[in-house]
């Protein structure tokens, strides 16, 4: 165990803390340190859950009653999409994502609905023209943000690669987990179009508050999408800059 996790002793159950309260209590725990070294030690904290950033200088302890495990609600069509794929394809690796998800996490809610189907990169053409032949509207295969753009219409369909190490769930490997969704939402440009990039830190704050997220899981993920120093700073709630869009 670090010192500074020995907080988690001290904290009072419900409530808030500021940072200069958080960095007075580990000078108790561990005097004579930097003030840079206790900003450390805080943000160590919050990236591993042990205590919760709620806002602009206002922490908190770790919720005592166990986070629930996210569980995407699918439409109709993302369903009936995923039964056609698997029944054609049940060998395959694929995903399906619809960015009406999204607005679990958004103050300002999608209301037009895009589907987001990734499989896997020998595979992926086959798929698209299995829905093109089976009657399929609005498809498009790998398209970029011009084409995407123009050519987008209410429920489209986007086929596209899926990334190699993406996290898939083992019960249910068609069912888009939240560490993946969380890691796409900021590393795809045609998802990262649909919604305002300004609603991210709330989006991460929600997702940590509410649900179990597997940081090392998401993490992993991220750096094969070149996105690790980006996530990392909006798991620990920090300000971005100069980051590549």
């Amino acid at each position: 165990m670090q010192w500074y996790e020995q907080i988690e002793n001290v904290l009072k159950c419900g409530e808030t803390y500021s940072h200069k309260e958080l960095t007075d209590v580990l000078r108790t725990l561990k005097p004579d340190l930097s003030d840079s070294t206790y900003h450390w030690a805080i943000s160590s904290l919050v990236r591993d859950g042990q205590i919760i950033r709620l806002g602009y200088d206002a922490y908190s302890g770790p919720d005592s009653s166990p986070k629930k495990e996210y569980q995407p609600l699918y439409s109709d069509l993302a369903l009936e999409l995923i039964n056609q794929i698997n029944e054609k394809y049940p060998y395959v690796a694929f995903t399906v994502f619809e960015t009406v998800m999204m607005n679990d996490f958004l103050n300002h809610l999608i209301a037009q609905n895009t589907f987001f189907i990734q499989a896997e990169k020998e595979s992926s053409i086959f798929v698209f023209r299995f829905l093109q032949e089976n009657g399929y509207q609005n498809v498009m295969y790998k398209p970029g943000k011009n084409d995407f753009d123009l050519y987008w219409s209410r429920d489209g369909i986007v086929v596209t690669d899926l990334i190699s190490e993406a996290p898939l769930r083992t019960n249910e490997p068609h069912t888009i987990m939240l560490e993946k969704m969380l890691v796409d939402m900021v590393a795809d440009k045609l998802i990262r179009s649909t919604y305002s990039k300004a609603e991210l830190p709330d989006v991460f704050e929600q997702a940590q508050s509410r649900y179990y997220l597997d940081k090392v899981r998401l993490l992993r993920y991220a750096r094969r999408r070149n996105r690790e120093k980006e996530l990392k700073q909006y798991l620990e709630g920090s300000t971005i800059e100069n980051v590549t869009t």
